[in-house]
């Protein structure tokens, strides 16, 4: 039998809390299906830090099975998500949780594999365990993740990331990649296409960059760097080089990237070849317009270079992220 833990704690997903349970279970129907096999099945207990009825971030209110102080050993040991609330309210958070990182800590000595959801990395990073070693968490956090944690080697591309022990899952619903891998570690890659094709999981959706927003800041405090994002917003079909756009901004060269690297750990070239692949991301998810005219709108004359950035960044070809976001749109449209 291997043994799971799930973290229930103040503020927690439910849906992050319950998405791998539901995983295992179908596991487990699977193999009782199996007649004669001596396949290992999976059982699971929720933990809290204290007893009693905790809340989770849509008001439900559940009581754990078991306390971190009498709790048995766990095989795997599962932290869900919780909604981000800025980096004050985490602070707090993570204080009120000291007991609970301690106990991963002794957990993971007594050779308990960890895993974590989206913000659950945050709990997991807490713990110091990362330091060095892969991880992954919500794309859309990850400046106060590297700020946070800057000796964790964030992968922020992948879906799943895995060392020494400690399992890392992207935004959300990235939990039921980590449950899938969890099932095929400890049991067989078979089982888990089977749990996959029971739950409409597209195994081969294995990366985060194509929902990626490569502009993590819209605006900047530094009236230069606002300035210059404007006038680049406004002008992404120009073809312009970073002497005459600090010339135009009425700065050096030198002072201009110096300036956006504070503010926004980019050039200013960066920067627009982002708001580029941002602009047309947006145009291929709403609009049937041809790809040459794309390429063109957001200042590009060459088609296969602006590919090949595209492909390099986002993770899909033009068209491939054409494919699978507009028809998204169309589904749920009807």
């Amino acid at each position: 039998m291997y043994k799971v833990a799930v973290v229930l704690y103040e503020g927690c997903y439910l849906s992050s809390l319950t998405g791998p349970i539901d995983a295992f279970q179908i596991a487990n129907a699977h193999i009782k299906a199996r007649k004669g096999n001596d396949l290992a099945s999976f059982s699971w207990q929720t933990v809290s830090m204290e007893a009693g009825p905790v809340e989770t971030s849509g008001g439900f209110k559940l009581s754990a099975d078991v306390t971190i102080d009498n709790a048995e050993h766990f095989d795997f040991i599962y932290i869900p998500a919780f909604l981000y609330k800025g980096s004050k309210e985490l602070d707090s958070m993570l204080q009120k949780m000291a007991p609970l990182i301690d106990w991963l800590r002794r957990c993971w000595k007594g050779k308990s594999i960890l895993g974590s959801n989206c913000t659950g990395t945050f709990i997991l990073a807490q713990t110091g365990l990362l330091n060095g070693r892969k991880a992954t968490t919500t794309w859309w956090l990850e400046q106060a993740f590297r700020a946070r944690f800057g000796e964790v080697n964030l992968q922020l591309k992948s879906m799943v990331t895995e060392q020494d022990r400690l399992i890392c899952s992207g935004a959300m619903t990235a939990n039921m990649n980590m449950a899938l891998h969890i099932i095929e570690k400890q049991v067989s890659s078979e089982l888990a296409v089977q749990c996959a094709k029971t739950m409409l999981i597209d195994t081969s959706d294995n990366i985060q960059s194509p929902y990626h927003n490569l502009l993590t800041r819209d605006s900047s405090q530094d009236p230069v760097v606002a300035k210059t994002q404007y006038w680049l917003h406004s002008h992404l079909h120009v073809n312009i080089d970073q002497v005459r756009l600090a010339k135009k901004m009425g700065v050096s060269q030198r002072t201009l990237i110096r300036r956006f690297k504070s503010e926004l750990n980019v050039t200013p070239i960066t920067y627009l070849q982002n708001a580029r692949i941002e602009t047309a991301k947006k145009i291929l998810e709403n609009t049937s317009t041809p790809l040459q005219q794309v390429v063109e709108q957001v200042g590009y004359n060459d088609m296969s270079s602006f590919s090949k950035m595209f492909k390099k960044r986002v993770g899909l070809t033009p068209m491939g992220y054409r494919q699978r976001f507009s028809k998204l749109l169309e589904t749920l449209n009807g």
